[in-house]
């Protein structure tokens, strides 16, 4: 699928809020910056459930007739392929930082900690393994993985009635349980009983985001005048910057379903290309920060949690700079060897199947 370069620039924006939003965990009793950033999770949500709806309708009848346990493991296999090398060259550097910033820990709590960290490794963070993790921000990667191998078997079982029926019904439904349960969506590592809250955020916004495909394909189907469609650019921008105020200013409230809510319309415009202004961001710029911010959203995580210890001393106000910093600079790191280690393999693939498996030739 073509880039879209207003999600692209979105992305970036919001990760940019999530890192800002983890300086609470050397804050201490000072006020931190984008207080309710959490909110910006649900953006990313929405993205992945519009573009698993989008793949899974543009594929050809024939590849919906094979067995839906073949097809689920498919699409789940090629949604890791697509965050390879970056989620791993992300946890390897995480593991480092956590270990090593702010002094060394103990050779014995390494060793530890290595080995429980394989539900990270395995993406099971939050279908109950929750143990400990070298990047916190994993959990989302996880949550979304895992909603994935419960609703995919019902969207390839029956494509209409899943997008029609089937996911505005869960996604009423768990929102409307979650709403009455806690009123929030955070607290993404909170047992509900059968699993955690974050399970289900991602069960319901993903649902969501496979709604706002059906609206954006209605969308792009009518022809609008200019000033139809200076409208939708203005419920579209207006729609991240509400959100990006209110996180600003505000603390954990219901009003976090409000902002799911408007994300939704404007994630739909932003894909529907409708928008009187949707030329500016196509371009090679916000394709890039697109790119980038997945490599920034895995990287700052570990120095949010390891920066007190390095500068004990210092204010809220010195920290966050330094944070940033180390957390961008990281991300430079993480994005270049991701880069690299992905043409080593590319270059030399054939000789690394080589190694563990005889060609039929060869034999």
């Amino acid at each position: 699928m073509k880039r879209n370069g207003a999600i692209d620039f979105w992305k970036f924006v919001f990760s940019v809020v999530i890192l800002c939003f983890h300086s609470l965990y050397f804050a201490g009793d000072e006020t931190y910056i984008f207080v309710d950033g959490a909110n910006m999770v649900e953006f990313f949500f929405l993205v992945s459930g519009f573009l698993m709806a989008a793949k899974l309708m543009k594929q050809k009848e024939d590849a919906m007739k094979q067995p839906v346990w073949k097809s689920t493991w498919q699409f789940l296999f090629h949604k890791i392929k697509s965050m390879c090398p970056e989620y791993y060259v992300a946890w390897a550097v995480s593991f480092l930082i956590k270990h090593t910033a702010g002094g060394l820990q103990p050779l014995a709590k390494i060793a530890k900690h290595g080995v429980l960290c394989i539900w990270e490794l395995l993406f099971l963070r939050m279908a109950g393994f929750n143990d400990y993790n070298a990047n916190g921000a994993t959990w989302y990667i996880s949550a979304m993985l895992c909603a994935m191998a419960v609703l995919l078997p019902f969207f390839y079982k029956n494509r209409e009635q899943f997008l029609y029926l089937t996911a505005p019904l869960l996604a009423v439904g768990i929102t409307g349980y979650l709403y009455t349960a806690s009123k929030t969506l955070r607290g993404n590592t909170d047992w509900m009983g059968l699993c955690f809250r974050g399970f289900l955020r991602a069960m319901a916004v993903l649902c969501i985001g496979c709604i706002c495909y059906i609206a954006c394909q209605k969308l792009k189907q009518v022809q609008l005048t200019r000033f139809a469609r200076a409208l939708l650019s203005a419920a579209e921008t207006g729609g991240y910057l509400f959100a990006l105020y209110w996180t600003y200013g505000h603390g954990t409230s219901r009003m976090q379903f409000v902002i799911l809510l408007l994300f939704a319309v404007s994630v739909t415009i932003s894909f529907s290309h409708q928008g009187l202004l949707a030329f500016i961001y196509d371009h090679p710029v916000s394709y890039w920060l697109g790119k980038f911010s997945f490599s920034l959203f895995l990287s700052h995580h570990a120095w949010s949690g390891r920066i007190r210890k390095m500068f004990p001393d210092d204010s809220y106000a010195q920290m966050f700079p330094k944070y940033v910093g180390l957390s961008v600079a990281t991300a430079f790191v993480v994005y270049g060897l991701s880069a690299l280690f992905k043409n080593i393999y590319h270059k030399h693939r054939d000789a690394w199947l080589r190694l563990f498996a005889y060609s039929g030739a060869g034999r």
